[in-house]
């Protein structure tokens, strides 16, 4: 029993108090993805790619438009995401957020004399580079 993943184990055990029942689906899938650093989805969502039973390694890949099944091979409900790239976002939810880049660090200073030979620069606005 003790190969089996956290959201399948009973309340025996160490570590019990967290896992096994009073788990939702969600909470499987989050301890799952933090336990195998893929990420995991739960039956019933509807995203497309190629999965894995975390508890069997059974590989699927739903038809478009299908939800994740529970798993027929062995009844878990937890599936890892086996494809590259960014994380696919389950139909109906909304997409996480781009983070944001900080700036870079750039300063403007005016009046600022450079060494070498002075040539004189001129600024223009509204000229066309475009022959």
């Amino acid at each position: 029993m003790s190969s089996m993943p956290p959201q399948r184990r009973g309340p025996s055990g160490p570590g019990a108090a967290g896992s096994g029942r009073g788990m939702s689906p969600q909470q499987g899938a989050q301890e799952a993805e933090r336990r195998l650093g893929l990420p995991c989805f739960f039956a019933g969502q509807r995203v497309q790619g190629m999965f894995g039973c975390v508890a069997c390694q059974l590989q699927i890949r739903p038809r478009a438009g299908a939800t994740l099944p529970v798993c027929p091979q062995c009844g878990e409900m937890i599936w890892a995401y086996l494809e590259g790239g960014e994380r696919p976002v389950p139909e109906g939810e909304a997409a996480p957020l781009p983070t944001e880049q900080p700036a870079p660090d750039v300063s403007v200073t005016d009046g600022v004399k450079l060494d070498g030979p002075s040539r004189p620069v001129s600024v223009e606005d509204g000229v066309k580079l475009q022959p």
